[in-house]
């Protein structure tokens, strides 16, 4: 099931991990988590919206 995904960890950048059915969650639906950090894994083309920058929105009165 996961062979052919790419998973890359948000934290520390690893790439290897481990697959459990107990850490299966909404967020980590693949129950991937990173083997150093313990961190859930996040898919390769879902990498950018864990490193977008985050800007403040800033509005601006008349």
């Amino acid at each position: 099931m996961t062979d052919s995904i790419h998973f890359r960890c948000p934290c520390c950048h690893g790439s290897q991990y481990r697959t459990s059915s107990f850490d299966v969650s909404e967020k980590n639906p693949h129950g991937a988590k990173c083997i150093f950090c313990k961190s859930a894994m996040v898919t390769f083309d879902n990498i950018y919206t864990w490193h977008r920058p985050v800007s403040a929105s800033v509005e601006y009165r008349k």
